[in-house]
């Protein structure tokens, strides 16, 4: 039978990984220097026949291909899924200066062939010269001053810098930029500090979603590899023209510095390392924000981007006093969040209703792009065949360097009478709770005969209401007599104590009672012991951390309790505590025990209240 289930399964495999989609992958850097040995790994996920690499041109092939493969089985809900991974490795070298393109490589997968992608690899000169400066310079920056390296930092001529990168410059008042704030570096990164992000201050900005993690990829910055880190994205809305200055960002860098000079071999696979902390501020950069051209349409409502517009009515007929929906959709790219809702007037005899909003609007570095829809509630007071006309919605195209205007279909609407009176009376300021009310809410005048009676006049000078003030001010006068008492006694938080012993015991006792009904033995006299002990130390304002037996015996003899009612009290302290430990006891013993503890706090109490 287990053999049998691993044959299946296996079958089941191989027939997941054939049906599953083919990906050929090559991945290389982008930049590498003159003499620098780099990997070109390509990457299959299906087991394949056969692989022919491309022509490395311009490239040495110093080992290659190395060969691995890796494979996965995962179950989901009964659902049976393998994964493949082939890799085939090529150590290169680059052998000179230029822009390179290494062709696709070809792969043979059941019996089909499969390209990968091409790529292009940039080969700059060579860097022997310029790493060794680059370790001169980091032993001069280990003497500078925070400041010293705090203007290096923020030149491309330095080993780590930031900047603030924008897509465009010279934009339109509400057109939107990219902008993207990178570090770049040749020294290795542990950790930042203290991140100042800027304000933006003149547009309205919204943040990229990007990585969490900061992955660095290899740039070509005046003939130096950099490795080069997103930290954040920005899409920005200029809000005025003119030429608006972006802060800078500032950001404290932790880089790992090798510290001392080698002795010896071991020095440079053991040597120790020390952080860094650099400061690093991006240099100021302008944008150009040129106003919207003059001569606007009228239904221009400061939309800029690229746009299509649709219109339609829920309904082609309705009957008065009945809700009507107009829905406005705006999709496209631009400023979507910044869009008002488009002007549209319905005839007379349209009561319209507040604009319902929807965004489906996502932001990427492609910009914001979406829909935007507008629902319009409106309810016809009148019948009538109205022609509402069209839905206008003019935008800025900033690619076109002018405006375009978007009309819809035209759109019409039936109103039928509903039959009530009210239907051919004009109606406005109603909301929306009053529509149900609409033909009912008109009381015609009486024309009937009736008696009026004169109503008798209650004068201010009356005697009720004298009578009536002065029974007001007895009761307020009460009322703060007793609220004040009230806090004099809950002050006394041994007063209250004591007034409140006796209730608080035979709340206890009832416990007590229901436990001797179930017969719970440990539950009845562990509960008949709390009320006793409860209501000694409450009547005699005794402290918990100060009730003994002694204690109590000393008190009680004080406030005049007789020596036959103390030496009961401690008997039945005495049964009950040893009876929590004890084996089940009878039921009828519990109950003489209950009933002796009510008796005996009724006797204590007339003695101790006659105190």
């Amino acid at each position: 039978m287990n053999k049998l289930l691993v044959i299946l399964t296996l079958i089941t495999a191989s027939l997941t990984s054939v049906a599953q989609d083919v990906e050929f992958i090559s991945t290389a850097p982008n930049v590498v220097a003159e003499g620098e040995q780099f990997r070109l790994v390509f990457k299959l996920n299906s087991r394949p026949k056969s692989i022919n690499p491309p022509a490395f041109d311009n490239f040495y092939v110093l080992a290659g291909p190395s060969t691995s493969s890796s494979s996965s089985i995962q179950v989901v809900n009964g659902q049976m899924t393998q994964t493949y991974e082939y890799t085939y490795t090529y150590i290169l070298e680059a052998s000179k200066e230029g822009k390179f393109t290494i062709p696709p490589a070809i792969a043979k997968v059941n019996n089909k062939e499969y390209e990968s992608n091409s790529l292009t690899i940039e080969v700059v000169k060579g860097s022997s010269g310029t790493y060794s400066a680059q370790n001169q310079r980091q032993s001069q920056n280990q003497n500078q001053t925070p400041s010293q390296q705090k203007a290096e930092g923020s030149d491309k001529s330095s080993d780590v810098f930031v900047s603030i990168d924008f897509d465009k410059t010279n934009v339109y008042r509400g057109e939107p930029i990219l902008a993207t704030i990178s570090i770049y570096t040749r020294q290795g990164i542990s950790g930042f500090e203290d991140v100042k992000f800027p304000s933006f201050t003149g547009f309205w900005s919204q943040e990229v979603e990007t990585a969490n993690e900061v992955h660095f990829q290899r740039v070509n910055i005046d003939g130096r590899i950099y490795n080069m880190g997103v930290l954040k994205k920005y899409l920005l809305f200029p809000q005025r023209s003119g030429e608006i200055t972006v802060d800078p960002f500032e950001i404290v860098v932790l880089t790992q510095e090798k510290s001392g000079r080698t002795q010896s071999i071991f020095d440079d696979f053991f040597g120790t390392y020390k952080t860094i902390k650099q400061r690093l501020v991006s240099k100021p950069k302008t944008i150009k924000v040129k106003d919207l051209p003059s001569a606007a349409p009228a239904s221009f409502t400061g939309a800029v981007g690229n746009y299509n517009l649709e219109a339609s009515l829920d309904k082609a007929q309705v009957k008065t006093n009945e809700a009507v929906n107009l829905k406005i959709r705006v999709a496209g790219s631009g400023n979507l969040r910044l869009l008002d809702t488009p002007k549209f007037d319905f005839p007379a005899g349209f009561e319209v209703f507040d604009t319902k909003v929807l965004d489906r609007i996502s932001t990427t570095k492609q910009g914001a792009t979406g829909s935007k829809t507008f629902d319009i509630v409106a309810i016809p007071r009148a019948p009538g065949d109205f022609d509402l006309g069209v839905v206008e919605f003019s935008y800025f195209n900033p690619l076109q360097n002018k405006y375009v205007t978007l009309k819809s279909k035209p759109l019409t609407l039936f109103v039928d009478s509903d039959g009530s009176e009210a239907s051919n009376v004009p109606m406005a300021g109603f909301g929306r709770e009053d529509i149900r009310f609409i033909g009912q809410d008109i009381r015609f005048i009486k024309t009937d005969k009736y008696v009026l009676q004169k109503s008798i006049a209650f004068l201010i000078s009356g005697i009720k209401y004298k009578l009536i003030i002065i029974v007001l001010l007895g009761l307020s006068v009460a009322a703060y007599w007793w609220i004040q008492r009230r806090r004099s006694l809950m002050s006394n938080i041994a007063l209250v104590r004591t007034r409140k012993a006796k209730r608080v015991s035979k709340q206890r006792l009832k416990i007590a009672l229901q436990f001797l009904k179930a017969n719970n033995a440990e539950q009845f006299h562990d509960e008949l012991l709390r009320a006793l002990w409860g209501y000694i130390s409450d009547k005699l304002s005794i402290p918990v951390a100060n009730l003994s037996s002694d204690t109590a015996r000393v008190t009680l003899l004080e406030r005049g309790v007789n020596t036959i009612d103390i030496e009961e009290f401690l008997r039945i302290v005495s049964i009950c505590e040893y009876a929590r430990y004890a084996p089940k006891g009878e039921q009828s013993q519990m109950a003489n025990l209950y009933d002796s503890s009510i008796e005996l706090i009724s006797k204590l109490e007339a003695v101790l209240n006659g105190k």
